[in-house]
């Protein structure tokens, strides 16, 4: 149940922004709360560091290949998550407020990740891939 809160969740919450945000800022000129509480200042998106955001985008690589096959590996895709993120977090060479925000968004990605890998049928394995898929867009909105 508590999957499935955080999936519509976020679901209502991507149909509420994706309107509004194209480019590099992100509108806040509603007061929004985004569903991670990142913080946005002067709407300008967070760097990330080129040594971490190489990682980030394979992950965004492998979820975008997944998601144009008819019958999806999601086990592979756990597998292959784990070993970016493990990568990611051993690299991790960011300070200050940046790392702050992006460890806001990274540690729910994990937990998803980690229900990916422990999801036991193939409809929770489904609904937890389309949730990390919303968490990477949550991701573009708000890091660089």
């Amino acid at each position: 149940m508590k999957k499935i809160l955080f999936i519509v969740a976020t679901g209502i919450f991507t149909v509420l922004t994706s309107c509004s945000n194209n480019g590099d800022t992100v509108d806040v000129s509603e007061p929004v709360k985004n569903i991670y509480d990142i913080e946005v200042i002067n709407n300008e998106k967070w760097v990330v560091n080129d040594d971490m955001m190489v990682h980030i985008r394979n992950m965004e690589t492998d979820i975008q290949s997944i998601s144009a096959q008819t019958d999806p590996n999601y086990k592979e895709l756990g597998l292959k998550l784990d070993t970016h993120i493990g990568l990611l977090t051993s690299n991790c060479s960011m300070t200050g407020k940046a790392h702050d925000e992006l460890h806001k968004w990274l540690l729910p990605f994990i937990d998803l990740v980690n229900e990916l890998n422990e999801a036991g049928s193939k409809e929770e394995r489904k609904n937890s891939f389309i949730a990390i898929e919303e968490s990477m867009t949550e991701f573009n909105k708000y890091f660089k």
